[in-house]
């Protein structure tokens, strides 16, 4: 079963949890990174400090790392499984399983599948062409497209993309398919809240914090990022 963050016209509030973060002593989760050729590096650049901004609110950091595939075509990138089973993230063109009348409703940005009800995959899935896609039909919040200067299109797609990359790791870290009433882990947010400057409606409560915090405590949960080529 995939959980996906959609974007769908719906208002939730939010709040912004208080409290020491729970997970301040954890080390940084290591992220191995390989970026997708019809990616700006500018954009996996932003993707990646917005999804660790969130989170570092909660004391967990990540390492990023930078890795070469070279020479590998969209199709052979795709077909690439992760070098071992830790955390995986592709971000590329994959459009997911939706179409037609629920393509018009929902357009997932990321997922994850989860095994059984505890226990998800080691991938999650950022696409870059559905955050394209929902970007150039939410003109009447983020603005004309086409008029943008490059640096201000890039920054909105990427926080899209960062925020929803952020969501599924809650995901996986809470080894959870369950959606909170608000915060990060809601199932919907906005274009709004998805294309604009606050965070406040991604925030992660203090349960969820301390949840996080005794997974990692016991399990080494290092990450590796996988973009497609």
């Amino acid at each position: 079963m995939a959980i996906a963050t959609t974007l769908v016209s719906v208002v939730f509030a939010s709040s912004l949890a208080a409290g020491a973060p729970a997970a301040a002593f954890l080390p940084p989760v290591v992220v191995d990174v390989i970026v997708a050729s019809n990616v700006p590096p500018t954009v996996v650049t932003r993707v990646l400090d917005e999804a660790d901004a969130i989170w570092r609110a909660s004391g967990l950091t990540f390492v990023w790392r930078r890795t070469s595939a070279a020479g590998a075509s969209p199709a052979q990138a795709d077909a690439c499984p992760p070098p071992h089973r830790n955390l995986g993230v592709v971000i590329g063109n994959d459009r997911g399983a939706t179409s037609g009348e629920e393509r018009a409703r929902r357009v997932p940005l990321g997922w994850i599948v989860f095994e059984e009800q505890d226990m998800p995959d080691h991938e999650i899935y950022v696409s870059y062409e559905n955050a394209v896609e929902y970007m150039a039909g939410a003109r009447a919040v983020v603005g004309v497209i086409e008029q943008m200067p490059v640096a201000e299109r890039e920054l909105k797609l990427a926080r899209a993309m960062g925020r929803a990359l952020a969501h599924e790791i809650g995901h996986y870290l809470l080894a959870s398919k369950a959606h909170s009433p608000k915060g990060l882990m809601q199932a919907t947010h906005t274009a709004n809240e998805f294309f604009g400057y606050p965070r406040d409606t991604f925030t992660i409560d203090a349960a969820q914090r301390q949840t996080v915090a005794a997974r990692l405590q016991h399990a080494s949960l290092t990450a590796v990022l996988h973009d497609v080529r």
